[in-house]
């Protein structure tokens, strides 16, 4: 009866916003209206008439600023010989410190010293009056439907301008009622008579002014203008239509409309993510299969540096430095990228570009709700010539879904609030500098002071960790390439939110710190075909202090990378791709190559076929840990060892880097104005997982034995005051996991003001060869998410998303009395979520209200078997850009 209801509420709401966006005009998706009117815009300034087309282009600009639009509008003054209107464009255009500055501020001066030289020689006479009738402005008639045409964009102008209440709006409406007349006049041989004052809009004579080769670079900045671009899949700026991979973007408009703060649910609404929501403060992600608490098999990048948490395997999306609000998108690449991004590359990527610095901008913002929720930030960013910056600062907090432990129980010790899952501070800054038109410098670093309550690994599962998080990235970005050098930190503590009246087991300091330079050279060149090339080589050093470890650990990594984008025919790419990496624990090198065929029947649409494999190498906790692991039972414990301490102490297998090798057949239309398309099939194949095995038993002949090796950790420990049991060590599951699966995605703009939403995704798993498991459902069969979207002239905003998963089974580690570990299946039913938001855009879109919901319905549902019970949660903000 729940689903019901919920069915039927969802399909009323969803009548309501289509009559609403039928009945009324409204903003559109932003980029989709700012591509129309762009387009038409530069499509009516081809056909000479330059009025109507600039018009459409300011239009364009409005929707959604772009500084190459203030070019177009100036280069189309230009061209028409109107120089004088072109020069507040062009001086627009050259505050955004184009590549191009020098060029165009010389022609400005050019054109400026030619007007003055030109008033300075005007004739100081009246010229005679003559009763000749002025021609007109425009030479060539207009057509009826073209007047109404423009008589129907000024009507939609001016209710934008009242919507809005925005002033120059207004003027533009005017403007083009003015026009539309002029042309209803010439074309009916209607003239004004000499008395009548010339319009103020009427076109200066064109003016002898110097030449300026506009052609030059001028297709650049309006071919593809408002199209969605990727940079992940290619390390290159391309369509997603030419893409070697599955891609997703999630647009700044789909960030602020779900009015999500944790940034890892954002990517709960792609086709084929698999997202689990394990408290406040961790939400594990992983694509078509495989996921896990510390999910290891995404690499998430921000403006390009990973974030990849070494020790752990993990993404620790709370401890970011920064906010959605310093989002500019993000990008979601599915399928193996190893032969790229190297290791850990394994499922896809995940990545994170923050807004350029440079643009005038200072955004305010607060929130609280329920269950403790906080959210504060603010940020400016601007130029200083060629200096561009952005700084930002910001503070979250939210409370657990649910304790593990009631606050009641006097049998244990709490850290200070155990109710807070969430609590961070941060800040964060960017710089630029454009030495010339050819190189830039940059420069970001940030740091968040956090509490994060998350998942462990293993039968681990409740932690807590105090610390700090920080970076500091600097690099080149060139026209033949780049260079770049980051460096990661987190210094912190994890103890456990609740233990017994005694010492912390697990209590541990800990210290890591990454250092990465990578460069790489990147070239566009015709040799027999078109070519893109990009070559590069990088290097890491990894360094961990940790009391989980036997010792300080470093370890240093090497790669080198190759990928050729070749043009066959225009209608044909070919993409080949590899990569070797350089691990110290592995005997020899890891080959990941990757191909991609991508045919385009049309300019918007595109068939790819792609084959590629991608591995991950263990982490340092895989390799070096060596642990007490305390068990129910009091003065017992078992030993967790890594890779190493096992194959040094037990003699075991050292580990092999997990592999998975992936065929892949998709399809992408992007012909209409009104609606995308994109379907995908895929085959992979997973093995060498990395798991924590059985227990082995510690045999009397090895207690105490100084010649065993086992024997040094399978006496009495008297700092825990236990004995050990036996030892579990990170193995390589023998399984071998096929798997198929495939997704449809549909996004449509059916009328101004509504988007829509939807996806489907199924996947299913065989096993083989296991010793574990009969079945592997981790991963649910089918995967629904759907959503609306909609804007209102009078600033009403309304968005609501649905997700729904099938049922799951998974095979945990838990600890035992008998046993001390063993493995256990748990039963997760599927589960849907609703989020939603409505809000109010007021002050010309300045200021914006919203109410936010998370998990609407309360249905209490945990998203892993050791996860929190999720409940509803409500959150008020507010928000105001300068």
């Amino acid at each position: 009866m729940g689903y019901r209801r919920m069915k039927t509420t969802l399909c009323r709401l969803a009548s309501l916003l289509a009559v609403l966006a039928f009945t009324s005009s409204a903003l559109a998706d932003v980029r989709t209206e700012a591509r129309r009117h762009f387009r038409r815009g530069m499509a009516l300034v081809a056909e000479g008439q330059v009025d109507e087309g600039i018009a459409e282009l300011e239009l364009a600009y409005d929707t959604l600023p772009h500084p190459n639009v203030l070019y177009n509008i100036a280069r189309a003054y230009a061209e028409a010989g109107r120089y004088e209107e072109s020069i507040e464009y062009f001086e627009r255009y050259l505050a955004s410190d184009p590549p191009d500055k020098e060029e165009v501020q010389g022609f400005l001066e050019a054109v400026e010293a030619r007007i003055a030289a030109a008033q300075d020689t005007a004739p100081a006479e009246t010229p005679t009056e003559t009763t000749e009738t002025p021609s007109a402005p425009v030479t060539t008639l207009a057509t009826d439907e073209e007047i109404d045409a423009l008589e129907d964009s000024a009507t939609q102008i001016a209710t934008l301008a009242e919507a809005t209440q925005s002033d120059s709006l207004r003027e533009r409406a005017q403007r083009l009622r003015d026009l539309a007349q002029q042309l209803r006049d010439a074309r009916d041989g209607v003239a004004a008579t000499p008395t009548e004052a010339p319009m103020a809009d009427t076109p200066a004579a064109p003016l002898d002014a110097p030449s300026l080769d506009l052609g030059e670079g001028s297709e650049e900045r309006s071919e593809g203008l408002y199209d969605e671009t990727v940079v992940s899949a290619s390390r290159y700026a391309q369509s997603p239509l030419t893409a070697p991979n599955s891609t997703a973007i999630i647009t700044p408009q789909d960030i602020r409309m779900t009015g999500h703060r944790h940034i890892g649910e954002l990517i709960r609404r792609v086709a084929g993510a698999d997202v689990m929501s394990l408290s406040p403060a961790q939400t594990a992600v992983s694509f078509r299969g495989f996921n896990q608490r510390l999910s290891p098999r995404v690499l998430v990048l921000i403006d390009g540096r990973s974030t990849y948490v070494d020790p752990l395997g993990a993404t620790l999306w709370g401890s970011f430095p920064f906010n959605v609000e310093d989002i500019e998108r993000i990008e979601v690449i599915r399928g193996p990228a190893s032969a790229l991004y190297g290791a850990d590359a394994f499922a896809g990527i995940v990545n994170i570009i923050t807004r350029p610095p440079g643009e005038p901008r200072t955004t305010v913002s607060a929130g609280a709700g329920s269950h403790g929720q906080v959210h504060l930030h603010a940020s400016t960013s601007g130029r200083v010539d060629r200096l561009g910056y952005r700084f930002g600062v910001g503070y979250n907090r939210a409370d657990r879904f649910t304790r593990e432990v009631g606050a009641d129980r006097v049998d244990s010790y709490f850290v200070r609030d155990n109710d807070i899952a969430w609590d961070a501070a941060h800040l964060n800054g960017t710089l630029t500098y454009r030495v010339s038109n050819e190189v830039e410098l940059y420069a970001q670093g940030g740091i968040n002071t956090n509490t994060l309550n998350i998942q462990g690994t293993g039968p681990l599962r409740d932690f807590v960790t105090e610390g700090e998080t920080s970076h500091a990235m600097a690099g080149m970005r060139t026209s033949w390439g780049s260079l770049r050098f980051f460096w990661n930190n987190i210094s912190a503590i994890g103890v456990l939110p609740s233990r017994p009246l005694s010492i912390d087991p697990l209590y541990s300091v800990f210290d890591w710190n990454t250092y990465d330079v990578e460069g790489e050279l990147a070239r566009e060149f015709h040799f027999v075909v078109d070519h893109n090339l990009h070559f590069g080589a990088s290097y890491r050093r990894k360094q961990i202090a940790w009391d989980y470890i036997d010792q300080e650990r470093f370890e240093n990594h090497g790669a080198i990378f190759f990928q050729d984008t070749l043009g066959i025919v225009d209608a044909l790419d070919l993409v080949l791709s590899a990569r070797v990496d350089f691990h110290p624990l592995l005997d020899a090198p890891v080959f990941s190559p990757r191909g991609a065929v991508v045919i385009k029947p049309s300019d918007d649409q595109a068939i790819r076929a792609s084959f590629g494999t991608a591995f991950r190498t263990q982490t340092f906790l895989e390799s070096y840990v060596q642990l007490a692991n305390p068990t129910p039972v009091r003065g017992v414990q078992v030993v967790a060892l890594g890779s190493e301490p096992a194959a040094n102490l037990l003699d075991t297998p050292r580990l092999s880097p997990e592999r998975i090798l992936s065929a892949e057949l998709g399809y992408r239309n992007e012909m209409s104005e009104y609606f995308d398309v994109q379907m995908s099939a895929y085959y992979n194949r997973v093995t060498d997982l990395v798991i924590l095995g059985q227990v082995r038993p510690f045999t009397l002949g090895q207690i105490g034995n100084a010649d065993s090796g086992a024997g040094t950790i399978a006496g009495y420990d008297p700092g825990t005051a236990t004995y050990p049991l036996g030892a579990i060590n990170f193995t390589n599951d023998p399984t071998v996991f096929d798997v198929i699966g495939g997704e449809f995605e549909l996004r449509t703009y059916p009328v101004t003001g509504l988007d829509i939403w939807a996806n489907y995704a199924a996947n299913h798993t065989f096993v083989e060869q296991s010793e574990l498991r009969d079945t592997e459902e981790r991963t649910s069969t089918h995967k629904i998410n759907f959503g609306i979207q909609y804007r209102a002239p009078f600033g009403l905003e309304v968005a609501l998303d649905f997700h729904w998963v099938s049922d799951q089974v998974w095979l945990e580690q838990v600890f035992d009395a008998a046993e001390g570990v063993r493995f256990q299946e748990f039963d997760l039913d599927g589960y849907h979520m609703l989020n939603g938001r409505i809000g109010m855009r007021v002050l010309e879109d300045r200021l914006s209200l919203g109410v936010v919901g998370y998990n609407i319905t309360n249905n209490r549902q945990r998203q892993h078997p050791f996860g929190q019970k999720l409940d509803a949660r409500v959150m008020g903000t507010a928000s105001y850009t300068f």
